[in-house]
């Protein structure tokens, strides 16, 4: 279902003021997505929200597929009782992730909306029960391969060891890192590590799996994290997991 951003109905415009019915500040926002370059939104997706269909609904902010620059974009929408007044530090931390091809790729951002461009695929979780072992050493890589490259621009994504609710996987195989919402760019903790973690040593049906399709225990995985923790060097890191993702 689809609606021009001027045509939504009265329940569409509930979306864009969650949980709150707000006619003025729907009118307000359907500016500010007008200014952004949305054109449209699409309510299709996983998740329900009074009857209509979404991407997805956080405790800040609820996520909506549309369409701008000619191209489908995911539309992030705070929430009106979100505990943060504005999306832009989230906008800085997802433009910095891009600089290193991490994260979906922002479009467009305002205080109450970020726009990206929509990626198509399944959570990681959901989507390594189905997998092959081969898919799942490619996925595993391009995971640890990304966590590394936010490791050396010092952001922490803060969430990573819960990669169901932060990870897509896409048809491709390609891996996306989303939610940058809590991400610091002054904490001392590691991506690669809370990766590991959830990745190998969580005791959850996917760790199991990816631990047997890399042929790695979950005393290996943890070794390799504490290297890696101590040291902080990308040579530790794959010469301990380096052969195993081949």
């Amino acid at each position: 279902m689809a609606a021009e951003l001027w045509n939504l109905n009265s329940r569409q415009r509930l979306v864009l003021t969650y949980p709150y019915a707000d006619d003025w500040e729907a009118r307000r926002r359907i500016v500010e997505l007008t200014m952004l370059g949305v054109k449209r939104l699409v309510f299709e997706g996983r998740v329900e929200l009074w009857g209509l269909r979404v991407l997805a609904k956080g405790t800040t902010s609820v996520v909506v597929k549309g369409e701008a620059f000619g191209a489908q974009v995911a539309v992030k929408a705070r929430r009106m009782d979100a505990n943060r007044s504005s999306l832009l530090a989230e906008a800085e931390r997802l433009r910095l992730a891009n600089k290193v091809g991490v994260g979906p790729r922002l479009l467009a951002a305002s205080r109450n909306f970020l726009v990206w461009k929509y990626v198509e695929g399944l959570p990681l979780e959901e989507w390594a029960l189905k997998a092959k072992p081969n898919e799942l050493r490619v996925v595993a890589k391009k995971l640890i391969e990304q966590a590394l490259a936010l490791d050396s621009i010092g952001l922490v994504h803060m969430e990573l060891s819960r990669l169901g609710d932060h990870v897509l996987v896409t048809p491709q195989l390609d891996v996306v890192i989303f939610d940058f919402e809590t991400a610091s760019t002054t904490s001392l903790k590691s991506n690669v590590t809370q990766v590991l973690q959830g990745l190998l040593v969580r005791e959850k049906e996917v760790a199991a799996k990816f631990r047997l399709a890399l042929g790695v225990s979950k005393e290996e995985a943890l070794e390799a994290a504490k290297a890696y923790k101590a040291e902080r060097r990308r040579e530790t890191l794959l010469k301990l997991l380096g052969a195993r993702l081949e």
